[in-house]
Parts: C-alpha cells; sequence; structure tokens
C-alpha cells in the first residue's frame, strides 16, 4: 500500500522533467534582429550627424532654451555739429551807401541832409549788430547770441516784444524766408508757435495772422545763404508758395 501511495509522485516528478523551463530570454533569432534594428539606428543616427552637423541632444536643449530674439534696433541719425553762421556787412554798407548818395546828390538841401544822414545812421547802428550778434544753431533750437568782451558767444538776454530767451526749438517752426529775397536780403523773417498764444498778436505778430504763432524780424546782419541752409538740413517748418 505505501509503493501504491508514491506512485503518483514518482510519476509527477518524471513528468516535470518534460516540462520547459520558464525563460526571460528571447530567441536566438529575435535577439539578433533588434541588435541589428538597433545597430541600423545608430548607423542612421551617426550618418544625419556626419551630414548635417545636428547633435540630437542639442536639438533637444536647443528647444528648451531657445535664445531670445533680439529686437532690431534702428542706427542713430548723425548728429549735426552746432553752427555759427558768419557776420556779413552787407546790408550796413548798403545803407550807407545809400545815405552818401543822398548827401552828394541832393547836397545843399534840407531833406538831403536829413534822409542821407538817417541813411548813415542806420548804417552804423547796423555795423554795430553785426560785430556783437550772431545766429547760433544747436542741437534742438536757433538762438540768436552775443559776442562778449573776450569773444565768446553768450545769451542776448529777453526778447524785447515778448519776453523770453531768444532761443526757439526746431518742431515749433511754421514758417521762414528772407525778405526780398535770399540773394538781396534786408530782413529774416521767421514764425513759430513756442511763443505763449496769448502773445502772438504783440509786436510783428499782427501783420501775419494766417496759421497762427509768433512772428519775427531780424535785419540781415548774417550769411543769409549758410541761414537758409541751417533752416532747411534742421527740419525747420516752411509755408511753400
Amino acid at each position: 500500500m505505501k509503493t501504491v501511495c508514491l506512485l503518483p509522485f514518482a510519476f509527477a516528478a518524471r513528468a516535470s522533467a518534460f516540462v520547459p523551463t520558464p525563460t526571460n530570454h528571447l530567441p536566438k533569432f529575435a535577439v539578433t534582429k533588434a541588435n541589428s534594428l538597433r545597430s541600423h539606428h545608430d548607423t542612421k543616427s551617426l550618418t544625419l550627424f556626419a551630414e548635417t552637423g545636428a547633435n540630437p541632444l542639442q536639438s533637444l536643449l536647443g528647444g528648451l532654451f531657445k535664445p531670445k530674439e533680439v529686437e532690431a534696433v534702428e542706427p542713430e541719425k548723425p548728429k549735426i555739429p552746432d553752427f555759427v553762421a558768419d557776420p556779413s556787412y552787407d546790408l550796413a554798407i548798403g545803407f550807407a551807401i545809400y545815405g552818401l548818395f543822398f548827401l552828394i546828390a541832393l547836397q545843399g538841401s534840407v531833406f538831403g541832409v536829413v534822409f542821407g544822414g538817417l541813411n548813415i545812421l542806420f548804417a552804423s547802428f547796423l555795423v554795430v549788430q553785426t560785430s556783437r550778434l550772431r545766429f547760433f544753431f544747436d542741437e534742438t533750437c536757433f538762438e540768436l547770441k552775443e559776442v562778449d568782451v573776450t569773444n565768446s558767444l553768450v545769451g542776448s538776454g529777453e526778447n524785447v516784444v515778448v519776453g523770453g530767451a531768444n532761443r526757439w526749438t526746431y518742431d515749433s517752426f511754421v514758417n521762414w524766408d528772407f525778405f526780398p529775397s535770399v540773394d538781396l536780403p534786408i530782413l529774416v523773417y521767421f514764425k513759430e508757435t513756442q511763443t505763449p498764444e496769448d502773445l502772438w498778436n504783440e509786436g510783428p505778430g499782427q501783420l501775419d495772422k494766417v496759421g497762427g504763432g509768433q512772428v519775427h524780424f531780424f535785419p540781415a546782419i548774417s550769411n543769409c545763404k549758410q541761414l537758409e541752409e541751417q533752416f532747411k538740413i534742421r527740419g525747420c517748418s516752411k509755408v511753400e508758395d
């Protein structure tokens, strides 16, 4: 009876010898194919890197840390240097000749003496003004300056008509011109809106109310060709005829 009871265990032990042992390894042909695919992928990656220089890791990092785009900055416009217009004694000489003409032509007459004398007196005044005043252009403003005893340029004080400094920004200009012309100038004219509006009718402002602004006149005691050039290159507005 004991022998019969042991037979089932012995049969089970012999049967287990024919059951394949479980394994986690792939069949040899599957391992070979996997290695072949891996090798092909590595070769393809190396070939791509060699042809394009693209590093997969670098591309990944580059995608994560993209450099900030730098905004394009327009180059600054070249600065126009400060400029002092040359003095011109042409107007003073012209009035002196005019006065002498009447003194000589109407010699002995009261009219000749008075009219000729007044022109010569005015010519003398223009000589003084021409020697001491300068038209000055800096980066932002047009200014009337004085020449001091050391031959340096200083402020010319307050405007005798509307007060304030004789200094006006270029963007406040609404018009400028020369009378009767830039080739034969007697007066320099310009109009600006920098002066407070309640003063626009003071002095010569009553002569030109078109478009608004304060009118200024100066005797042409400076090189008007240079003044015209500076008004243009510094963007001073002008009403075209």
